[in-house]
């Protein structure tokens, strides 16, 4: 069955993507309001680490001498476009946005990329020419410090890229608050969020699944607090398109057989095979429709293991 979140998820957001008019020119984005009705689904904690470090609006723009990393370590500076040293104001607003999620419980961000405050920094790296991260402005190297969940402005540019980024959240947020004191306690885990992660990166799941399967009877807490934490920092990967097609197929497959023989209800439900070409959002729709069914029908969508609903929604559904 489906793994149900009823509690609305704390975001953090880059006030700029808020419709707040805080860029370094007085310009914003109304990046958060694509979401439509599904907006109610999060609780937004808009913040600007520009801003709080007082350097206004207008405000002459900033970059950095080296990544955020380097700037915390004292190993590179944050200059204005005349050269004049804003280092500690800067850093000093980061800290100050970093206190305001954390009074907010946000442990996830939505981020603007390609800013020297927010931004994340990324190569593509390897035989499949993945992104890796491999730095971040000021605020953003500070989240990455605290292990938040970090979602790039882009995630709002398609509906398949906002389902994916949403689906690995809840993913995320479920599995980071799951109890983890025995073995089953961490197995069980596992083979709710393990579809998410073969489709992302089958040889990393593989190896995982392995590892699992040769734990020591009664592994130390240690031992598993750290497996979670590599299934957390998995969770991150993006999906490709090809990917969620091949995963969408195979589970809508799977529910037709289900109905024939269990009477799971598709609602007349019709998914076109991985070679028919559509656009992202009417694959986007499919999922989401997939989604819907597994919550109706108390089915595992291993795609979309964990789902957001309601708790009152869940709990008149329950009568």
């Amino acid at each position: 069955m489906a793994e149900i979140i009823t509690e609305r998820a704390s975001v953090g957001v880059s006030a700029c993507l808020y419709d707040c008019p805080v860029r370094y020119n007085g310009k914003r984005f109304d990046a958060v309001s694509k979401l439509g009705r599904e907006r109610g689904d999060f609780v937004f904690t808009p913040v600007c680490p520009e801003c709080l470090a007082g350097l206004g609006v207008p405000r002459e723009p900033i970059h950095l001498t080296g990544t955020g990393q380097e700037v915390l370590a004292g190993a590179a500076a944050v200059r204005d476009r005349h050269g004049r040293d804003v280092t500690d104001r800067v850093v000093g607003g980061a800290r100050a946005a970093l206190d305001a999620l954390d009074r907010a419980g946000a442990v996830a961000v939505v981020l603007k990329e390609e800013s020297p405050t927010c931004g994340l920094l990324k190569a593509r790296t390897g035989a499949r020419r993945r992104s890796q991260v491999t730095g971040a402005g000021v605020f953003g190297a500070m989240l990455l410090e605290t292990g938040r969940f970090l979602i790039p402005d882009k995630a709002f540019d398609s509906a398949l890229s906002w389902w994916d980024w949403r689906r690995r959240l809840h993913a995320w947020l479920w599995l980071r608050e799951r109890p983890m004191r025995t073995n089953g306690d961490l197995t069980a885990a596992w083979h709710v969020v393990k579809f998410v992660l073969q489709e992302t990166d089958r040889a990393w799941a593989d190896g995982m699944g392995r590892r699992l399967a040769s734990l020591p009877r009664k592994a130390s807490r240690e031992t598993l607090e750290a497996l979670r934490v590599e299934m957390l920092d998995a969770l991150r990967t993006p999906t490709t398109r090809e990917r969620a097609l091949n995963a969408l197929w195979k589970t809508y497959t799977h529910y037709r057989k289900r109905g024939k023989l269990d009477g799971v209800d598709l609602h007349e439900l019709s998914v076109r095979s991985p070679e028919v070409r559509r656009n992202v959002t009417t694959i986007a729709a499919e999922l989401t429709a997939l989604e819907r069914i597994a919550f109706e029908n108390d089915l595992l969508f291993g795609t979309s293991p964990v789902i957001y609903r309601d708790g009152r929604r869940v709990r008149a559904e329950d009568r």
